[in-house]
């Protein structure tokens, strides 16, 4: 009798091949998650110190603002907001730059100076948030790559740098259905949410697929609101100190010596080019913005999908890359003013 033929060969998986395959899986995922923890968390630490050190300076300068257009002219005193008289006739009689009352002088019209909303109160808290969703991006890149991976560090780290622009803007909280509900509260209340099922890859993703258009709709408030601030206030402060500056060099240029006017026109010059660049500035950190926010969305279309184990892998990294690039388009703003 003919014994039955052993099974063939390639459908035998001995355990130590098994274990291999398994220790090889293990591997890549990991290996997408220190590329994560390396290129993401780096570029976050980058792009915060570089906005500080660049709104740092932007204050200086907007300090100076007001300084130099107080010192152009001995009839204004350091008030804030200081209230100046412009021409409104072709040639207009001299006058004070500050009217000493109510009244303005022939010719003159008064106007109301004001520095106005600091850059630090408006890209520094978006900034932040820019990198919050860069631990929430490497946590869904991580569930992408390796599914059941635990992402506990990411969500967490996610949840707390959301709740502290939220308290920082008094928010915190407010319920997102009331009528002060936005998209900051709404971020907010789905970090924290997520925060509490940190543990559970499977909730974690759960969440992601049915609420992540959350974080659509913040990015896209925030990208709108550098925009517009980009287009409007970012430029005030330097072309108010650019022609404070420039004020000061008509009145007294027969006073001062070459040395003296060539210092004074470095730095109008300077004033004039930072008003330039501020836009520029501004819109480098709202592309950041749009950056980010295709790599998350990118990363949840995948989770409610199921790719091959290669195909998560690359989107992983992809998108992850995408973030390290958008917050260094935000580390680019710390180049000399």
């Amino acid at each position: 009798m003919r014994r039955p033929a052993p099974p063939p060969a390639a459908r035998i998986v001995p355990p130590v091949a098994l274990a291999a395959a398994l220790l090889l899986a293990g591997c890549a995922a990991n290996a997408v998650r220190i590329d994560a923890a390396r290129a993401v968390s780096s570029s976050g630490r980058a792009a915060v110190a570089a906005t500080a050190a660049y709104l740092d300076a932007v204050e200086q300068r907007r300090r100076d603002a007001a300084a130099a257009l107080v010192a152009s002219d001995a009839s204004c005193l350091p008030a804030t907001p200081l209230r100046i008289q412009v021409p409104t006739v072709a040639a207009p009689p001299p006058a004070p730059l500050c009217p000493e009352g109510e009244a303005v002088a022939p010719g003159y019209a008064a106007l109301t100076i004001d520095l106005g909303t600091s850059p630090r109160a408006v890209l520094e808290p978006r900034v932040a948030l820019l990198a919050a969703v860069g631990d929430y991006t490497e946590a869904l890149a991580t569930i992408v790559a390796a599914p059941d991976t635990d992402v506990s560090a990411e969500v967490t780290a996610f949840a707390e740098r959301v709740g502290r622009v939220a308290t920082a803007a008094g928010i915190a909280g407010v319920d997102p259905a009331s009528p002060r509900g936005g998209g900051l509260i709404a971020l907010a209340a789905f970090a924290a949410e997520l925060a509490r099922e940190a543990r559970q890859a499977g909730a974690v993703r759960a969440l992601v697929v049915e609420r992540g258009e959350v974080v659509d709709r913040a990015l896209a408030e925030l990208r709108a609101q550098v925009d517009g601030w980009g287009r409007t206030a970012a430029r005030n402060a330097d072309d108010l100190y650019g022609n404070a500056l420039f004020r000061t060099y008509l009145r007294h240029r027969t006073d001062l010596t070459p040395e003296q006017r060539e210092q004074l026109a470095a730095r109008i010059l300077a004033a004039r080019e930072a008003a330039r660049t501020g836009p520029e500035r501004a819109a480098a950190v709202a592309d950041a913005i749009a950056l980010a926010a295709t790599a998350q969305a990118d990363l949840r279309t995948a989770l409610s999908r199921h790719p091959s184990a290669a195909q998560r892998r690359a989107i992983a990294r992809l998108n992850l890359d995408r973030v390290a690039r958008a917050l260094g388009l935000v580390a680019a703003i710390a180049r000399p003013l």
